[in-house]
């Protein structure tokens, strides 16, 4: 019986519609870039009055926030993707108080809730205060101490907003 198997099979030009290219004829590709080593990155940073603003309020407050709930220097936050240049005061201070709540909870079970709000309400009118008196020791562009007081006047109307829940209607 005759071997029916293919030994050494030469290439075949026209299979799969690829017609024309003849064997060792190979598309040129630039040699690749190296790997960036790890933790290099490439940053740009714009950092508007606004933002330097924010970033600060949001560092002062949660650094009080661990004081009031008396945490210490330990649980740090995560790091969230944030866009403080143009971004809403509600938004903002949505996530600032989230992230107050995130610390807020090492304390659920330990205190009365009272004393974790009050602490909160503290930490947040004390790190909004530091933030005023730093911005203004440096001169800060005036946009940058608005954005401060624009963020307390939203957390007043909020808290204003929950007092009346609270006390239902007249």
């Amino acid at each position: 019986m005759a071997d029916d198997r293919l030994q050494s099979p030469g290439p075949v030009h026209s299979l799969g519609g690829f017609a024309g290219r003849a064997p060792g004829d190979h598309a040129r590709r630039p040699p690749a870039r190296p790997a960036p080593p790890p933790g290099a990155v490439d940053r740009v940073t714009i950092h508007g009055a606004g933002a330097v603003a924010g970033r600060l309020l949001r560092e002062r407050v949660l650094a009080c926030t661990r004081q009031q709930l008396e945490l210490g220097d330990t649980g740090a936050l995560p790091e969230f993707a944030e866009v403080l240049e143009g971004e809403p005061i509600a938004a903002f201070l949505g996530r600032l108080l989230s992230a107050q709540n995130l610390l807020a909870a090492r304390r659920a079970g330990e205190w009365p809730e009272a004393r974790v709000r009050g602490c909160l309400d503290a930490a947040l009118q004390a790190g909004a205060d530091e933030a005023l008196d730093v911005l203004a020791a440096t001169g800060a562009d005036p946009a940058g101490l608005m954005v401060v007081t624009e963020v307390l006047a939203e957390y007043g109307r909020r808290l204003a907003a929950l007092a009346g829940e609270t006390q239902g209607p007249a």
